[in-house]
């Protein structure tokens, strides 16, 4: 692991959408399936993910009931499910209907399992009476919830958050294809954080495997070796102790931007791409790989150019590293 070198106060990144690596060339094509089943995912399976949050994870961060959380916290994504991705049915509206949905599902289980996708919520500071945050989504590179330090490319400010202390608006889902559902009537919990990003905001993906081969690549690289997304709005609600949290993320995904970013799943290996010249072979790009899923009008509207909405669901756990330095 690199040295870490300066404080994640001014690092931002996201990795939601997170194409992990190729098949081998004997394998089928690196593409995923359109809405009509047709393709191959390479090594995903086209199985529904569980979607169920690792209960069994341990973290060093001090779980002690009725202690005040000091600032910096930080959390990662333990659990993923694509609620909705693009549109499948032809009307204009994100679903979650397109058979891509859960061959992702099942490339982020793996890699979160893997610590390959390590998406990171740090809460760097918050007012309780003011009801205010400042909130990070960040991209970690590690080995274990204990050293994971912040991908340096994906780095931006903090962003100011709405909080309301004691409220609960989602939990941990009791179903097995889903990882949070709306809270129940009554529902305690430590509060819950609401964030609207504009569209100017470009929050980042990234992950890489175990090697440090990138899993999304820009060629040329004059952006970030990673999936941007625009537009954030999302809502977490942490648990009573703080240390668990539940909620839903939206962001937009432009189809230009998809076109100029190679991508690969599973493992990157195979030919190279003529499109994709300085990219570990075996990528394409991600506009092939998302070619049965269509624009939306929501995102399109707010991008101003052909886009693609993207909805998820997700757990966070607290973990041992509170303020994760940047990797350098």
């Amino acid at each position: 692991m690199a040295s870490r070198r300066r404080s994640w106060g001014l690092v931002c990144g996201l990795g939601l959408v997170c194409l992990s690596a190729c098949p081998d060339p004997e394998d089928p094509p690196n593409v995923l399936p359109s809405a009509d089943g047709s393709g191959s995912s390479g090594d995903a399976t086209g199985e529904p993910s569980t979607g169920e949050p690792d209960t069994n994870v341990e973290t060093s961060a001090d779980t002690t009931e009725g202690t005040a959380l000091m600032f910096p916290v930080t959390y990662r994504f333990d659990c993923i499910d694509v609620m909705a991705m693009g549109d499948s049915n032809g009307d204009g509206q994100a679903d979650g209907d397109a058979i891509q949905a859960t061959l992702l599902e099942n490339t982020w289980t793996s890699d979160i399992d893997g610590h390959k996708l390590n998406i990171m919520l740090t809460v760097a500071s918050r007012d309780d009476v003011a009801g205010m945050a400042e909130l990070l989504i960040g991209s970690g590179i590690g080995t274990s919830n204990d050293d994971l330090c912040a991908e340096p490319t994906t780095a931006s400010d903090p962003k100011p958050a709405m909080f309301a202390a004691g409220e609960a608006q989602w939990q941990v889902s009791g179903a097995s294809d889903a990882c949070a559902e709306p809270a129940a009537g009554g529902a305690t919990a430590g509060g819950t954080y609401t964030f609207v990003l504009p569209p100017s905001d470009t929050i980042y993906i990234y992950a890489e495997d175990d090697d440090g081969t990138v899993f999304n690549c820009v060629p040329g690289g004059e952006a970030p070796n990673a999936v941007p997304l625009h537009a954030i709005e999302a809502t977490v609600t942490v648990n009573e102790s703080e240390q668990i949290s539940a909620g839903v993320l939206t962001g937009c995904l432009v189809e230009s931007e998809a076109q100029n970013l190679c991508s690969c799943l599973g493992q990157c290996s195979g030919s190279a791409n003529p499109d994709c010249g300085g990219c570990p072979n075996g990528s394409i790009p991600l506009a092939q790989l998302l070619g049965g899923v269509s624009p939306t009008d929501r995102c399109t509207g707010i991008m101003g150019e052909t886009a693609f909405d993207m909805t998820v669901g997700f757990t966070t756990r607290r973990i041992g590293v509170d303020d994760p330095m940047v990797c350098g």
